[in-house]
């Protein structure tokens, strides 16, 4: 009985150990964001959706997803995010709204791993720098 519970405890231990090493998730409403990037490479059209814990970008010509990585100072409050562009009044974009998104794709290696991990881990979409929003035409 008592081999029984030294083994047990020893396997809670490890279990715990093992969990504590991954990546944390991420928090509620949590938004990727990182300094303002004026570069604009690519545009898209289409709208928002939060699930999972992620807030997404779905585009309306491919139906693909990307990860939104809005300007320093952008917020989210679960129905909109309010966009932040340095010098320029901040805009909010409501979750199913149409609109376009304007910016630049990165590749995951290009990011800082400690902060964006729980991201990559939890949403896995293609990360794209958001430089300028306007509404659908």
């Amino acid at each position: 009985m008592r081999r029984a519970g030294l083994l047990a405890v020893g396997l809670l231990g490890a279990c715990v150990a093992s969990r504590g090493a991954g990546v944390r998730p991420l928090r509620p409403l949590e938004l990727a964001t990182a300094p303002y990037q004026e570069a604009i490479t690519a545009s898209f059209t289409g709208n928002l959706t939060y699930e999972g814990g992620c807030l997404w970008f779905r585009d309306d010509r491919t139906r693909g997803r990307l990860l939104p990585v809005w300007p320093t100072g952008s917020t989210f409050n679960g129905t909109a995010v309010t966009f932040h562009q340095p010098g320029k009044e901040d805009q909010p974009i409501v979750v199913g709204e149409e609109f376009m998104m304007e910016g630049r794709p990165l590749p995951w290696s290009s990011l800082p791993v400690a902060a964006y991990a729980p991201f990559q881990h939890q949403c896995g979409a293609q990360p794209f720098f958001v430089s300028k929003v306007r509404p659908a035409d």
